[in-house]
């Protein structure tokens, strides 16, 4: 990583970016970004992670305002990447979030929430290589990533047209990047009984 660069300050490169918006359409909220980074995302909300705190993030009701489209991409670290995806699903599934996309750079997230695979998943066939502002050139530029990231979405709940179209949308896009696997098998909580079973606890949402 170039010197003075950190975790924080990486992005999904432009293509991924592209191609989520034409899933969601539009990107109403961007829970944990940057000024830079929204130039490229083009949320019309978002959380500037540079000023405020992971805490002031996960408290609270998510406010959105439009159509309640979220676009995610946590840094590549464990505690925010959990945490923040666990925050956006009770936000989905209070209804205070229509669809949300995440692009997921810490890979080893998926296995501390497991509930990811009850929805469309796509593993691509390379990495996914993060971005940075490089003020030099003001341009973003990438480098090679350690880890190999995933993307995944939870659709529009309601309408059973809306979201089959949905879900054909981010298959379609995101076929170029890798497979999408559609867990159709997958029933609402089967993987937590496991959960508590070999973890001698039940799975907690709150972190």
């Amino acid at each position: 990583m170039p010197e003075g660069i950190t975790r924080a300050d990486l992005a999904p490169p432009q293509k991924i970016i592209t191609a989520a918006r034409a899933v969601l359409g539009a990107v109403d909220f961007d829970p944990y970004s940057t000024p830079k980074i929204n130039e490229m995302v083009m949320a019309a909300k978002f959380n500037n992670r540079l000023t405020m705190t992971l805490d002031d993030v996960c408290s609270g009701d998510w406010q959105i305002r439009g159509e309640k489209r979220v676009f995610l991409s946590p840094p590549s670290m464990a505690i925010i990447s959990r945490r923040l995806l666990n925050k956006a699903f009770r936000e989905y599934r209070a209804g205070r979030v229509e669809q949300l996309l995440v692009v997921l750079s810490h890979n080893e997230t998926m296995t501390k929430c497991p509930w990811i695979w009850d929805y469309p998943v796509c593993i691509p066939f390379k990495r996914i290589r993060p971005t940075y502002w490089d003020d030099e050139v003001e341009m973003f530029r990438p480098i090679s990533p350690s880890d190999w990231s995933l993307v995944f979405y939870l659709p529009p709940v309601g309408n059973p047209m809306d979201q089959e179209a949905r879900l054909s949308r981010f298959n379609t896009m995101f076929c170029e990047f890798g497979r999408v696997i559609m867990n159709e098998r997958s029933g609402e909580g089967d993987w937590e009984k496991p959960w508590e079973y070999a973890h001698k606890r039940p799975y907690n949402y709150r972190d």
